[in-house]
């Protein structure tokens, strides 16, 4: 009965969950990687060969995503279902750990998941961070399990999730530093402490004997083998997948791709996630005082996660979601704690009560970024986004070619202005993609779309022309703003520094 109402419970907290996911996932015009994303997805729909570059990061989710294209359609939508269900599951995987949240944890922890605005705008987005957070989770859970009650079972499946995360993003590697950190100082307490706890882990792990972990280690050669050679049709893969990650964004850490502060997830975080902080903050205490094995591990990938996250050179929205992951959990353990200590139904009214209007609030936030004003780079949760005028352009082109207006489409690749056309005129006819100068355009063409100048090109007769947005962004001046301007922003999302966008001309055939 007891195992009955926690699958209730997740039930009835991952039913929203779907709904907050899924709630028109297409609206938002896919962004520039979210392009990328997709059409390499679509190469990949047949399970062809698909060769690792770290600079789109691991192959698994193109094939994951490649089915979903070729079998429900190529929307905005579908390109970004793999991301809303992996979203949907880590809620259920959340709300159903109840062992290690506690009965009113467990779904409160799945409930701040769902309603934090950086979790709900990363899971509705088409990349891999959502796909690889939601075994990241998993990760997190087995090893929590391991600390407390291990099971064979949990290693082979730690041996599992952990290749699988390296077949969807290089972000692993942090995970792995993070998670060495805290077995090395555990191996050291259990060294120097004979009786202590971490020394009680040790020993119920040797208990297990050898087999899993052989069985763990062969699952993760063996996953890792199949995903990264197409199915040993690309022997290469596998020295590639071990390698090339490290290599790459090793030389990409002086880079500094996204041109944010080191302070920026902490920006993003005082903005959108006072709820789960606030919890994860008393889940910290909650565990410090109960000396929780589970608790440190936990607040050691929380914490660390923050300090490797503002390291590393690349700083971006989506790269939020990962240090907030343990941070849920944690919310758990501090709604547990403080569901433990409160005393009498009235109290216990006043707090879930409380509670509930601190979840709507947050929600009320969430949804701005993450469903309805997607593409308002106001937020700082969009990042480099494609404007709204781009989709309506997309579909008149579709429209005019199936009219037999536009039979040849040429599309300026200066800039990267290339992306996200190459998805969005994927299914057209009699596109192509060249440098372009803007003042001698194509005669021989339908439709050109080229980067814009100062001055709009003079078209050919019997053409015309308009300028749209194409991408645009905000890097927000925090030097430049005062207390004034931050609580301005806060509440109208007015921004203290200027906006600004990349623009291109579409220069069309005039019907006949």
């Amino acid at each position: 009965m007891r195992s009955l109402g926690r699958w209730k419970a997740a039930v009835v907290v991952t039913a929203p969950s779907a709904v907050a996911h899924l709630w028109r996932l297409g609206h938002r015009p896919l962004a520039h990687d979210e392009a990328i994303d997709a059409f390499f997805s679509w190469q990949a729909r047949d399970l062809g060969v698909m060769r690792y570059d770290p600079v789109y990061h691991g192959p698994l989710r193109f094939y994951l995503e490649g089915l979903v294209l070729d079998h429900g359609g190529t929307s905005a939508a579908h390109a970004r279902l793999v991301a809303a269900v992996a979203g949907i599951v880590a809620t259920a995987l959340i709300a159903s750990s109840t062992d290690l949240l506690g009965r009113v944890g467990a779904p409160v922890a799945a409930l701040v998941f769902t309603v934090s605005p950086t979790v709900l705008t990363v899971t509705r987005t088409g990349r891999e961070d959502s796909l690889v957070g939601l075994v990241s989770l998993g990760l997190l859970l087995l090893v929590a399990r391991m600390l407390t009650a291990p099971r064979p079972r949990h290693v082979v499946g730690a041996g599992v999730l952990l290749a699988l995360s390296f077949t969807i993003k290089e972000t692993t590697f942090l995970f792995g530093l993070n998670a060495a950190v805290f077995i090395g100082a555990g191996a050291a307490l259990a060294a120097l402490r004979p009786d202590g706890r971490c020394r009680a882990v040790v020993r119920r792990l040797a208990s297990l004997g050898q087999a899993p972990w052989m069985w763990s280690l062969s699952a993760f050669a063996l996953v890792f083998m199949v995903v990264f050679t197409s199915g040993f049709r690309y022997v290469e893969g596998v020295e590639s997948g071990l390698f090339d990650g490290v290599r790459y964004w090793w030389g990409q850490h002086d880079v500094g791709r996204g041109g944010q502060p080191w302070f920026f997830y902490l920006a993003v975080y005082a903005a959108y996630e006072w709820l789960l902080l606030g919890l994860a903050a008393v889940g910290v205490v909650a565990s410090v005082r109960r000396r929780s094995l589970v608790g440190a591990w936990l607040g050691v990938m929380a914490l660390g996660h923050v300090a490797l996250y503002s390291w590393a050179g690349e700083k971006f929205a989506w790269l939020a979601l990962h240090p907030l992951l343990p941070a849920v959990l944690l919310a758990g353990i501090g709604a547990q704690a403080v569901a433990d200590r409160v005393r009498g139904r009235a109290a216990r009214l006043a707090v879930a009560g409380a509670g509930a209007v601190l979840a709507t609030l947050t929600a009320v936030v969430a949804v701005r970024p993450a469903i309805t004003h997607g593409a308002d780079p106001r937020e700082l949760l969009v990042t480099v986004q494609t404007s709204a005028d781009l989709p309506p352009i997309a579909e008149r082109l579709a429209r005019a070619q199936r009219a037999g207006e536009v039979d040849t489409i040429v599309v300026d690749q200066t800039g990267g202005g290339s992306w996200p056309w190459a998805w969005y005129l994927h299914e057209l006819d009699g596109v192509s993609y060249a440098p372009l100068d803007p003042q001698d355009i194509p005669r021989e063409v339908d439709a050109v779309i080229v980067w814009a100048v100062e001055n709009p090109p003079e078209p050919p007769e019997g053409y015309t022309v308009e300028r749209f947005r194409l991408r645009e962004w905000w890097v927000p001046a925090y030097g430049d703003a005062g207390a004034d301007d931050l609580l301005r922003w806060f509440f109208t999302r007015e921004p203290w520094s200027p906006t600004a966008s990349s623009d291109q001309y579409l220069i069309l055939r005039d019907p006949d």
